[in-house]
């Protein structure tokens, strides 16, 4: 009896096994390209000429490079708030 459940349990597994089976649908065909490389190039350069380029991840958002590097600009900020009330911070320390 035992070894009867064991088959009809391993048959089971077996059949829905099959069941979660992926296939592509619709099915895989191979990419053909119908341009050249030139053509799509010089498409693109009219496409950016024109403006009509959408924006992606990588151009968005622009950022634009401080004026003073970060050191001298920490720096000033430092100088300032030691020389105008630097007591008034709500800081008390730990």
């Amino acid at each position: 009896m035992r070894t009867i459940q064991t088959i009809v349990t391993i048959l089971a597994l077996t059949a829905t096994a099959s069941v979660f089976a992926e296939a592509p649908y619709p099915a895989e065909q191979p990419f053909v390209s119908t341009q050249t490389r030139a053509q799509v190039e010089q498409e693109v350069t009219v496409a950016a000429a024109q403006g009509m380029l959408l924006e992606s991840d990588s151009s968005y958002p622009a950022i634009s490079v401080p004026a003073m590097p970060e050191h001298k600009r920490v720096t000033a900020q430092l100088r300032d708030s030691a020389t105008h009330g630097a007591g008034d911070s709500i800081y008390a320390g730990a």
